[in-house]
């Protein structure tokens, strides 16, 4: 999976890192580099930075990092080789082809799976419209939707039976039976017969933020059917919690927000009805990647999910993820004459949908409300538990002016005076915060001596080495032309840790020529690995002191620590013999002394 270094540099160049992050993550100039908010982990503060000098980015929060062959490789879900064509087409360079045999590379290409997925979209659409499609075709009318909102998201009809009719179309259209099994359209039997997932189902198909289908959900048109929904699988192109129904879609709105729905039917009927920025999960509550997902494209999200018990679970989830990534909620009250967003609008219309949307409300007061729901409150016994809860809840609150006016809120709910849960809310809030301080300073003297370091696991075990070896690595990834200098004096059997010997080796001929780092050099390093070389460079760009002296320093210091534990291993094995040596280097250094030296100068 070798490329030369010519054409990953050229291929680098034509590739702009703050282009291609900037497609995901906002980024905002901080002095010579740019922040945002990390797309590989959930947070408030943006802790993630774009290095144009270096090109590259790491993030100080979780530890990512890399050059712009990594990032696609991390937010693309591609491997090595699947990166570097992707970035390859972006530019309109032709890619290199190489001599190493590509046995790592994945059975079925995602072209051909794109491919197969937008045949199998014809096929659904085309028996949507067939005779054979007439109940699909009922049930659509049933549901109010129209021909032409159909049309703009392709619905279509998974006919029934067991001649696998998609199988048969698919290999009719040169499609293999691996590629078929790998896009989740069809299994195969204990006999090898190849038959379709989708059978009797109304077929929705998914896509990617770039419209590309990638998966499709069907619906059970017959009510016996055990199962309601059948999602595709996870296949190399999709992954049910990275990806939003309509987001191809909801991306383009003028509205600044989004509303969330339980599933695709609910989305498609916002849609029609002129809410243009409905998205929905697969099968699944809001995973912690929608959150950032949907961080990048808006601030605010309206939750309309259903009314039942699974419906408030999921909107208490998604709250939560949400606020993690700085996500303002709010959440639609229908009432209880309508269970969801669909069949409102069907019984009052769009506009008082609109007026819903409007008269939402807030995240805290739907906790709260969602807390005393759970008890009886006329019972005397049971208002004291709901208070307990309430308060605890209220205490979480990060302000105190917000804690003030939601206790005051809540008291009034609970047919208390505001005094009654202030004075407990402002103690469990001081708990809390010294609670926090506790695990914070864990977190940061754990991070230090590597306890959980999963890309260097000997990080703990060899601390002091390691810091080192991480100040001379840093040190080269920023100064490349002190590399012929470290590789006169250094050798990776002078480092301790697996991963940084690893990492010596591997670019030694890169440090000898005194060339800059590819760090995805032909896939051998994993992006967590990367993450961790990155970080080094990130630490010593902090610190500044990068010269030849500093370096040097750091060499001897090293050399120094493996040259102790290398006497203290052969004490350890054979303390007799060890000690033998040592006199008889002491001999040694005695007989070696001039006459003057051992007599005292000129005696």
């Amino acid at each position: 999976m070798a490329f030369s270094r010519n054409f990953i540099e050229e291929l680098k160049k034509r590739n702009n890192i703050e282009e291609v992050v900037g497609r995901v993550v906002t980024l905002k100039r901080s002095g010579a580099n740019l922040a945002g908010k990390c797309p590989f982990h959930s947070e408030r503060t943006p802790s993630f930075y774009v290095f144009p000098a270096t090109s590259s980015y790491y993030c100080f929060g979780c530890g990512a990092g890399g050059d712009v062959v990594t990032f696609v490789m991390q937010t693309e879900n591609l491997d090595y080789r699947e990166a570097v064509e992707q970035l390859a087409k972006r530019a309109g360079i032709k890619v290199e082809e190489t001599d190493t045999p590509r046995s790592s590379a994945p059975a079925v290409k995602r072209e051909r799976l794109w491919e197969i997925n937008r045949e199998a979209g014809r096929f659904f659409y085309r028996a949507l419209l067939a005779p054979e499609g007439a109940n699909a075709r009922a049930y659509l009318i049933k549901r109010q939707f129209n021909s032409a909102t159909v049309k703009m998201f392709g619905i279509g009809y998974a006919p029934g039976g067991y001649d696998s009719p998609l199988c048969a179309f698919l290999i009719s259209k040169g499609f293999t039976p691996q590629e078929i099994l790998t896009a989740n359209l069809g299994r195969e039997s204990k006999n090898g017969r190849l038959y379709d997932v989708f059978r009797n189902r109304l077929m929705f198909p998914v896509a990617d933020v770039n419209g590309e289908i990638v998966a499709f959900s069907g619906r059970r048109l017959n009510e016996e059917d055990e199962r309601k929904y059948i999602n595709t699988s996870e296949t190399p192109v999709f992954k049910k919690g990275k990806v939003l129904f309509a987001l191809n879609l909801a991306k383009n709105s003028k509205s600044g927000s989004f509303i969330m729905c339980e599933g695709a039917p609910d989305a498609i009927a916002m849609h029609q009805a002129g809410f243009d920025n409905a998205v929905a999960t697969l099968g699944t509550a809001i995973t912690p990647e929608h959150a950032r997902i949907i961080s990048r494209y808006v601030r605010t999200v309206y939750l309309a999910y259903d009314i039942d018990k699974a419906g408030r679970n999921a909107t208490l989830k998604g709250i939560d993820m949400l606020n993690q990534v700085g996500v303002d909620t709010k959440i639609i009250n229908l009432g209880t004459e309508t269970k969801d967003p669909d069949e409102f609008i069907k019984k009052f219309g769009a506009d008082a949908f609109r007026a819903k949307l409007t008269g939402s409300t807030g995240q805290i007061d739907y906790s709260i409300d969602e807390i005393i729901s759970r008890f009886d409150i006329s019972v005397a016994e049971e208002k004291l538990r709901a208070a307990g809860e309430v308060t605890k809840f209220i205490a979480s609150l990060a302000s105190r002016p917000e804690r003030e006016v939601y206790c005051e809120r809540a008291a009034a709910k609970l047919g208390l005076t505001p005094e009654s849960l202030r004075a407990e809310a402002e103690r469990l809030a001081k708990k809390n915060t010294r609670k926090a301080g506790g695990e914070y300073a864990k977190k940061a003297l754990d991070t230090q001596s590597g306890y959980g370091d999963t890309p260097n696991a000997d990080k703990l075990r060899f601390s002091s080495e390691a810091s080192h070896e991480e100040a001379i690595l840093g040190i080269l990834l920023v100064r490349s032309d002190l590399g012929p200098a470290a590789v006169n004096e250094l050798d990776e059997n002078d480092f301790a840790t697996a991963l940084n010997k690893k990492i010596f080796a591997l670019f030694r001929d890169d440090f000898a020529s005194g060339s800059e780092l590819v760090l995805s050099k032909d896939g051998v390093l994993s992006p967590k690995e990367i993450g961790a070389l990155e970080g080094c460079r990130a630490s010593r760009l902090a610190l500044g002191d990068n010269t030849e002296d500093a370096l040097r320093a750091q060499i001897k210091a090293l050399k120094e620590l493996r040259s102790r534990a290398d006497y203290d291993k052969k004490i350890e094995n054979d303390p007799s013999g060890v000690l033998k040596e040592y006199l008889e280097s002491l001999k040694n250094k005695v007989n070696d002394k001039k006459p003057e030296d051992q007599n005292g100068k000129g005696s």
